[in-house]
């Protein structure tokens, strides 16, 4: 998804144009068409807000994706010959942050990728992420030391740190692994995340099988009560990052 896509790709957004359309309409009252359209503009606006804010709506949403994938099998994992771990975001130093720390996303998929990575029969481990703008530290070098901290040798490791997107991830990661063919890889990602990134990754490595592996997992049953239909930020983050991986899935296959 190219940058102006990425802006767009977001309920806030459209909240928002629709409130300011309504704005502008209805202050042309002579104008009675100009002003229903402002009126429902409006409407439209704080329904799209309330219903992505409630958690039994996000939930749903959430459940459209994650549904796609299950953990692979012990017996596949067993296969595997590399294992490739997405970053998520970090944190760069400064201010009061000493350091650069992973994201909870970031150090979610690392968790888990090294767990499988270690209960795998694979060789080499892949860090990949690059650097957020202005900034010189790199997701995959963050992500590098927390798998040195949990036990996997820096022999087994390789870092790319250029890529700033799933599709830059792909590309990137095939120029350094070697064009080996029919390799078993293992795609460590979000569970929200996995569908979009295992198309891009199985078109820049055709001849190499990718098995994707869900993780990060966020859909939790859903148990109905007056909660369930309260506005919360938390349900609307949640309803923003799967209308952003839709639209991401679906400008993919436009593309390609």
């Amino acid at each position: 998804m190219n940058e102006l896509l990425k802006s767009i790709a977001s309920p806030v957004v459209w909240v928002l144009t629709l409130m300011l359309l309504s704005l502008i309409l209805t202050r042309q009252l002579p104008k009675k068409l100009q002003y229903k359209i402002g009126r429902f503009s409006l409407f439209l606006g704080m329904c799209i807000l309330f219903l992505f804010s409630i958690k039994s709506v996000s939930n749903l949403l959430v459940y459209s994706l994650e549904c796609q994938y299950k953990r692979p099998s012990d017996e596949i994992l067993s296969k595997l010959d590399v294992v490739v771990i997405l970053g998520g975001g970090m944190h760069t130093s400064g201010g009061f942050r000493e350091y650069p720390e992973a994201m909870g996303v970031t150090y979610s998929r690392l968790f888990n990728g090294v767990r499988i990575f270690k209960q795998s029969g694979a060789r080499t481990l892949v860090l990949c992420g690059g650097s957020p703008i202005q900034s010189t530290e790199s997701e995959a070098e963050v992500m590098e030391t927390l798998a040195l901290e949990l036990g996997i040798p820096q022999s087994k490791i390789i870092t790319e740190t250029k890529s700033r997107n799933t599709t830059e991830n792909a590309a990137e990661l095939a120029k350094l692994l070697s064009s080996t063919e029919k390799r078993q890889i293992g795609l460590v990602t979000s569970a929200l995340h996995i569908l979009r990134s295992e198309k891009v990754f199985r078109k820049h490595f055709p001849n190499d099988t990718i098995v994707p592996i869900p993780v990060n997992y966020i859909y939790s049953p859903d148990r109905h009560n007056i909660r369930s239909f309260v506005p919360s930020t938390d349900a609307f983050s949640m309803s923003n990052s799967v209308i952003h991986e839709w639209i991401g899935i679906i400008w993919y296959f436009a593309r390609y």
